[in-house]
C-alpha cells in the first residue's frame, strides 16, 4: 500500500480547500500544475485562482507547495529530523508605476504580518513604452518549512489570500 508523503497530505488539503471555494463561487481556479522534476528529484504543486468579479483575470493568486530531494529523502529514508515542504503565495497584477510597489507592500504587510518575506519582481516587454504596464509578481514566503501539523494553518491562510486579492484590486494598473 502507498504511504503518502508529507507533500501528498499537504497538497490534498490545499487542493481541497481551494476547490471548495471554487465550487462555492468565491474564486475561479484558472490553473493547476502538479510537477515531478526527475532531473533534480523534486515535486512542486501550484494552484492559481482569481476572484470571480475579475472577468479579465488580471489579478491572480498562486499557491506553490514544493519538496526537494533532501526533504523527500529525509522522509522516505526515515532520517532524523522532520520532513517538511516549502510554501509560497504569489500574486500577479499589472501596474504602471514603480512607486506603487511600496503601497502594495504596506497593504500586504497589514494582512500577512511583519515576519513574512515579501518580494516583488517587475517585468515588462521590450521595448518598454512609458505608458506600458509592468507585471508585478509578488511572492510571500514564510522562511521555514511547513509540516503536517501545519495543515490547519494552510486552511487558515486561504482568507488571507482572498483579502490580498481584494486589496490588490486598488492597485490595478496604478
Amino acid at each position: 500500500m502507498f504511504d503518502p508523503t508529507v507533500f501528498d497530505n499537504l497538497k490534498t488539503v490545499l487542493e481541497g480547500a481551494v476547490y471548495d471555494l471554487d465550487l462555492a463561487g468565491e474564486i475561479v481556479v484558472t490553473d493547476r500544475r502538479d510537477m515531478v522534476d526527475l532531473a533534480s528529484f523534486s515535486r512542486t504543486y501550484t494552484i492559481t485562482f482569481c476572484l470571480p468579479s475579475d472577468k479579465e483575470r488580471t489579478i491572480s493568486c498562486s499557491v506553490r507547495l514544493a519538496m526537494n530531494l533532501e526533504q523527500i529523502a529525509q522522509e522516505l529514508l526515515q532520517c532524523s529530523g522532520r520532513p517538511g515542504c516549502e510554501l509560497a503565495v504569489m500574486f500577479f497584477l499589472p501596474i504602471r508605476r514603480y512607486a506603487t510597489c511600496s503601497l502594495i507592500e504596506s497593504a500586504l504587510r497589514r494582512i500577512w504580518g511583519e515576519k513574512r518575506i515579501i518580494r516583488q519582481t517587475l517585468r515588462h516587454d521590450f521595448p518598454h513604452e512609458p505608458s506600458a504596464c509592468y507585471t508585478n509578481e509578488i511572492t510571500i514566503e514564510f522562511g521555514r518549512p511547513i509540516y503536517e501539523e501545519n495543515i490547519d494553518d494552510l486552511q487558515e491562510m486561504i482568507p488571507y489570500m482572498l483579502d490580498s486579492l481584494e486589496q490588490l484590486q486598488r492597485f490595478y494598473q496604478m
